[in-house]
């Protein structure tokens, strides 16, 4: 057992009352589509690079459309194209549209305490198991990663994934501890493994809440995030990305299109390099049925809007 992870794939096995069911993740995926069609549609109006990345990417080169065991939207940007999106969402806004809709930014939004952006669907509900204690965001929205300058010394770019991990995943225990999860509570009461794994989580968000707390530690990933030195290399700033997704600027600003579900979306010219690099030269292959991520969530809500 990680106790390190917050990994989906703990509380699928964890909480099987609470598995999507076929046509739950079906209506979600037409959900995040509709909101897909909008995001795209207003990057095409303000001239907004992005790119499909992580899973959607690969849907949309193997399959044309979502992973079909997926259930979200993953889209990457260079942080000159977020910042012109964060513009164009208030100016829209000012002039009354998008008024269902919410950009929420890290260390910028009350009471939002996760390391990425996600553009959200007010008039949805998406309450995850981990996070029932705080439920201010739990709606569909579409994530969105933003590509930074890396350090090209590889032992630079290893030492400061540590430390991005190591505050990331501190906030994260501070999250458990200060907002615990009431399901996750009850199911500890009979089962071990499940006690074992949050205790130890609460127990160091404890320490970790009361030496330095969740917002510091939020602070430090985004001082680590904006790497102010020379370097041809671009990435996100985590353990695993310094290793994987590490390329030069091209692969953020060269782009074409593919079909996703019926959508045309922006995807890197060199989108099998990328692919290969995060999933193997295998990536086209589908995985074993037990490989596949199965996902929960205590309450679903869908209206499109």
């Amino acid at each position: 057992m990680d106790l390190f992870k917050r990994g989906k794939g703990l509380y699928s096995r964890w909480f099987p009352e609470y598995r999507l069911d076929d046509d739950t993740l079906l209506k979600l995926q037409d959900c995040l589509l509709e909101m897909l069609k909008e995001f795209t549609g207003l990057c095409e109006k303000y001239g907004i690079r992005y790119m499909a990345a992580g899973a959607t990417l690969l849907g949309a080169v193997r399959h044309k459309g979502f992973v079909p065991w997926d259930d979200d939207i993953d889209i990457m940007m260079m942080r000159s194209e977020y910042e012109k999106l964060v513009w164009a969402i208030k100016k829209e806004k000012r002039e009354g549209r998008l008024k269902d809709r919410l950009l929420a930014r890290p260390l910028r939004t009350k009471r939002y305490y996760f390391k990425i952006p996600k553009y959200y669907n007010k008039n949805t509900e998406y309450l995850s198991i981990n996070y029932m204690g705080n439920p201010a965001f739990n709606m569909v929205g579409l994530d969105i990663f933003i590509a930074d300058r890396i350090p090209e010394n590889p032992v630079h770019r290893h030492l400061r994934a540590l430390a991005y991990d190591f505050s990331f995943y501190a906030s994260s225990f501070c999250l458990d501890y200060i907002f615990p999860s009431p399901v996750i509570e009850k199911k500890s009461a009979t089962n071990p493994e499940v006690r074992r794994f949050y205790s130890f989580r609460k127990a160091l968000g404890c320490v970790f809440a009361h030496v330095g707390g969740m917002r510091f530690y939020l602070t430090v990933c985004e001082r680590l995030a904006r790497y102010r030195g020379k370097s041809r290399l671009y990435g996100l700033p985590s353990g695993i990305s310094y290793l994987r997704e590490v390329f030069d600027r091209t692969m953020f600003t060269q782009l074409t299109t593919a079909d996703f579900c019926g959508l045309k979306i922006s995807i890197p010219i060199r989108y099998d390099e990328y692919l290969r690099n995060l999933y193997g030269d295998d990536y086209m292959k589908l995985p074993p049925a037990d490989r596949r991520e199965i996902h929960t969530a205590c309450r679903v809500r869908l209206k499109k809007g």
